[in-house]
Formats: C-alpha cells, structure tokens, sequence
C-alpha cells in the first residue's frame, strides 16, 4: 500500500530572487548534473529551471537583481 499525501492548506506563490535563479541553473549546467535533478532537490518543475535559464542567457534577468518588481511600460 503506498502513502497518500492529504494538501489541508493552499500554499503561497514561492518567489526566487535573482541570485537564487541564476545559482540554480548554474548548479544545473554543471557536468554530471542535470535540469530534473537540480529542479527535484530544489522543488521546482524542470520546465520553470529550463524558462529561467533562457531568460539568464538572453540577458532578461539582470534587470530584475533588485527585489522590486518590474511594471511593463504598456
């Protein structure tokens, strides 16, 4: 028989700074690791680390080191 796992509160949005994000995609790009391994010790669904280090790459993150949020010029 296999545990069941019972949710009794919804959980809050978690937020990762910047510096958090970029450590784990660094993590990720070491040899001998790989996104789904980085993404399940950290709790996050492989696709977000992968969205992540697309944005790291193209320069998108930098602008958001600060903690303050970014409000779109449209």
């Amino acid at each position: 028989m296999s545990p069941v796992e019972v949710i009794t509160s919804v959980q809050k949005r978690r937020r990762w700074s910047a510096h958090k994000k970029k450590a784990m995609v660094e993590e990720a790009e070491q040899p001998g690791n790989s996104i789904s391994t980085v993404a399940r010790k950290y709790d996050v669904h492989p696709n977000q680390l992968l969205r992540w280090r697309r944005l790291i790459h193209e320069g998108a993150l930098v602008a958001t080191q600060s903690e303050e949020p970014l409000v779109p010029l449209s």
